[in-house]
């Protein structure tokens, strides 16, 4: 090219520089200017020179509706060094990570509540049961022998490990006249989320596991299947047997009364595996208690790293 077509940008160069400068407009007035112009530069140009003996069809010829990209609008201010941030993407992580845990220190959410701490003094006084917490890990374990029977009943968890509700299993409920003011406080109140556990019930080298959801202070099973005591370790830190293991039978699928004498077995405490529903509520409340924690934990790692 020569120094005179050097100096003098395309009719297409110069929309690229404009569409540049157009991102600190609003999205629709941007794209008014930016459509004004393409409009004004197919109509002073029809092609563009690039050497002597070639040329090249223009935006306007090549297209009869020219593309509008919706730039996005954002009240970030950019700096003319560079193209860089004038702040630091750090210094914004750091100060909103410090927020965050600022609320929660607040909030106490890393105290263990005394309604949690007297349901677990009585399971571990009266019932027999030992909760083993690591701070370190979002599995809790619970663990206790029967002197009667002489099963050992192990309990594993995952913090995290819920279940949401499928949709389209909403029961249809009648309309029902205005709750009053305290009705509706009650009703505000966020609903539990059922939470996923297994239990392993074993005895002379063989194991029962059972795979349960805790809902509403209720222990219901998902899955029976059998195992070892060689794999247990294994089964309380991923929650099922192998995979090349039989899984069981689809529970939903056996007998009526074969599925009601599993619950029963699962629950009765006398002679059974002791699910009850004071068990099955401090699963669900100790996991949502123990996700808070490790909360407060992610927090606090993070802004080490970002220090």
């Amino acid at each position: 090219l020569s120094p005179t077509q050097h100096n003098q940008q395309s009719p297409i160069m110069s929309l690229l520089a404009l569409s540049r400068s157009l991102t600190r407009l609003a999205p629709r007035q941007s794209q008014t200017v930016l459509a004004a112009a393409i409009a004004s530069s197919s109509s002073s140009t029809t092609t563009t020179q690039v050497s002597s003996s070639q040329t090249f069809p223009s935006a306007a010829t090549t297209t009869a509706t020219p593309f509008i990209r919706h730039f996005h609008s954002s009240s970030l201010l950019l700096s003319d060094n560079d193209g860089e941030d004038s702040f630091s993407a750090k210094d914004e992580l750091m100060d909103i990570l410090a927020r965050e845990h600022a609320e929660e220190k607040e909030n106490d959410s890393t105290t263990l509540p005394e309604e949690l701490k007297e349901l677990r003094d009585d399971l571990t006084n009266k019932g027999g049961w030992k909760v083993v917490d690591a701070p370190d890990t979002a599995i809790t374990r619970m663990i206790k022998t029967h002197a009667k029977t002489g099963l050992k009943v192990q309990i594993s968890f995952h913090c995290q490990d819920t279940v949401e509700s499928m949709e389209g299993e909403e029961e249809m409920v009648e309309p029902e006249e205005p709750a009053t003011d305290e009705e509706a406080a009650d009703e505000e109140v966020e609903p539990s989320v059922p939470l996923r556990f297994t239990v392993l019930a074993s005895k002379a080298g063989q194991t029962l596991v059972f795979t349960c959801l805790t809902e509403q202070g209720v222990a219901q099973i998902q899955s029976v299947a059998l195992a070892t005591t060689d794999d247990e370790t294994s089964i309380l830190n991923s929650g099922a047997v192998a995979a090349d293991h039989y899984q069981g039978p689809e529970f939903v699928e056996l007998a009526q009364d074969l599925q009601y004498a599993y619950q029963n077995f699962l629950e009765q405490e006398e002679d059974g595996v002791g699910i009850t529903e004071d068990v099955a509520a401090f699963i669900a409340m100790y996991a949502d208690y123990k996700e808070q924690t490790q909360y407060v934990q992610f927090l606090e790692k993070c802004q080490k790293i970002l220090s």
